[in-house]
């Protein structure tokens, strides 16, 4: 028997089918970490073989972490650095009393895989993503699955919030019995520098630094016509695995560049605290333009945005 529903609720019906449809779509299927674990288990077994005192990891699950020294610098640009923004703040002295764990990385796809694997998370993000434009957009499909461009799972993960982050590392301390955290501002921007006060780890010419970050060069310029780039090429037109590029003097990877890196920050003019709706992060990505990808940087955006270039690094006492 065929029944013969009136236009509006059909139209209806029809409507609800295809919302169900795109909410199963966006859960996704689970990812495979079988091989990823398997291979994780390994490695981590070779590296309690060989671990020295500068580095620690806590669980095969868990991201590889330097401990830094403790120690002091000047934080911010002099006005004397040729890229400074007008509204970057003044330098002034800080210290860091005591030495900082620091992820060796930004965690990776697969590490935030397997977050949200064994925790059920689910992130509520919109993501910006990327679909062919010069700039990147919010779509509805995009996620940390699927960023708009294919990933390994030694690539940074992607399209993560501020809310994301901070769930990821009360995850990691459940998972560890450690207490992880994000890094502040000011710890960032030490572990960055490595004793360094030029405008990059490296020095200041972005040119010299394709072998040091994934910013926008000219691999990106081939693809997008109308961005400013630096006058090298890397060979990396999206995210790139981590460690594919020098470290700085503290043995820390990717801290410019691949992907910008929240911080435990509230922006200058957000409501402080659990409220706080503006979060600060920290380092470029592969999508910054070269005057991004400095030490003194910093971006602000909404605690419950992602994007394409939006990954974490973690941090906890050594």
């Amino acid at each position: 028997m065929t029944v013969t529903l009136p236009g509006s609720v059909g139209a209806v019906v029809v409507l609800i089918l295809v919302l169900a449809a795109l909410a199963g779509w966006r859960r996704a299927e689970p990812e495979d970490l079988t091989g990823w674990r398997r291979e994780r288990l390994v490695d981590f077994h070779v590296w309690q073989g060989r671990s020295t005192a500068r580095e620690t990891w806590d669980h095969p699950d868990a991201p590889v972490l330097v401990t830094i020294p403790a120690g002091s610098y000047l934080q911010g640009s002099p006005a004397t650095e040729t890229e400074r923004f007008p509204d970057e703040p003044p330098q002034r002295p800080v210290s860091i009393p005591q030495p900082i764990a620091v992820g060796k990385y930004p965690v990776t796809r697969g590490e935030y895989a397997r977050f949200i694997e064994d925790s059920g998370y689910r992130p509520q993000t919109v993501c910006r993503g990327y679909a062919g434009e010069t700039e990147l957009l919010p779509r509805w499909h995009f996620s940390w699955r699927r960023p708009g461009f294919e990933q390994t799972n030694e690539d940074p993960a992607v399209c993560v919030s501020w809310y994301d982050a901070k769930a990821y590392v009360d995850w990691l301390s459940r998972r560890t019995g450690k207490t992880y955290r994000l890094l502040t501002g000011a710890e960032w921007e030490y572990a960055a520098r490595a004793g360094t006060r030029t405008a990059r780890w490296w020095g200041d010419d972005p040119a010299r630094g394709c072998d040091a970050a994934n910013g926008a060069d000219l691999t990106a310029k081939d693809r997008f016509t109308d961005w400013e780039v630096a006058n090298c090429r890397d060979g990396a037109l999206f995210t790139s695995p981590v460690g594919s590029y020098h470290a700085n003097a503290f043995g820390l990877y990717d801290m410019l560049g691949n992907v910008w890196q929240w911080v435990e920050d509230c922006a200058p003019d957000s409501q402080a605290g659990e409220t706080c709706s503006g979060r600060v992060m920290r380092g470029g990505s592969w999508h910054s333009n070269p005057r991004y990808v400095r030490s003194a940087v910093r971006r602000v955006d909404a605690a419950e945005s992602g994007y394409a270039a939006y990954g974490i690094r973690v941090a906890r006492e050594p």
